[in-house]
């Protein structure tokens, strides 16, 4: 309904949530449940246990992420690409069932740091293997890091997507004859703010036909050496038409 609001708790990390409750028509139904949560879960045996184990419990639920489904053209038909989801977010699962992308589990993958890196990897080749023209594969320790504060596992996040799933993937790829590749984060997360923001992102697209002329421009990949190139692409969703090769730079 116009004027009804919920809160993503990882936007009021450290504050206290009194402001933030839900708001607008109805939203009053959604409070009780919140309240009432409260001593359903403060006697779980979940939360007993963790409490037993000097652990926090879970001690209430938080309801946010309103909206409606979105009318999404076919992937199919919009690209004429078969394709696949690789990921454990189930909002980037929603999205790409809306899309009528393909969504493929992978053993291990979490949603945070400790995830099947190199699982992910795998399950793009043998999709591609199988048949596929398009995997995306999602990542969501560093944002989560992010939201932590956790600088180490930040660095060592980005550092294990370089090593397990772009370098699998890299080495695997070498058995097409030809493939292109998109690196991106879809937003910043800074350590400082523990939310999203809406900065300009870097991106990676790689093209294995101009392997030669890659090579005399290796340049480290980050966010000043993106913003020194002067390319900018305002709308982010067009980059799929240069990953397709409808647009070139």
């Amino acid at each position: 309904p116009e004027g009804f609001s919920l809160t993503p708790p990882h936007d009021i990390l450290g504050k206290k949530t009194g402001s933030f409750l839900p708001k607008g028509p109805n939203s009053q139904v959604l409070l009780d449940m919140m309240i009432r949560s409260f001593n359903i879960l403060k006697k779980h045996p979940v939360n007993i246990g963790r409490i037993n184990r000097g652990l926090k419990p879970a001690n209430s639920i938080w309801l946010w992420g309103e909206g409606k489904k979105p009318c999404v053209p076919p992937f199919s038909l919009k690209y004429n690409l078969k394709g696949s989801v690789i990921c454990a977010v189930d909002l980037i699962k929603g999205l790409g069932i809306s899309s009528g992308l393909k969504i493929v589990h992978v053993e291990g993958a979490t949603g945070n740091f400790h995830t099947n890196y190199k699982g992910k990897a795998e399950a793009a080749l043998r999709e591609l293997d199988n048949g596929r023209d398009f995997v995306y594969i999602h990542v969501e320790a560093p944002d989560e890091c992010g939201h932590r504060c956790e600088i180490h596992n930040k660095i060592k996040s980005i550092e294990l997507i370089d090593e397990q799933v772009v370098g699998r993937l890299l080495e695997g790829l070498k058995s097409f004859s030809r493939y292109r590749m998109l690196i991106l984060p879809d937003h910043a997360t800074p350590l400082s703010l523990r939310t999203h923001v809406s900065d300009p992102v870097p991106f990676l697209l790689y093209d294995s036909s101009h392997e030669e002329k890659l090579a005399a421009k290796v340049r480290p990949f980050d966010e000043v050496q993106a913003k020194n190139t002067g390319v900018f692409v305002e709308h982010g969703h067009e980059l799929m038409d240069y990953l397709t090769g409808k647009k070139a730079f």
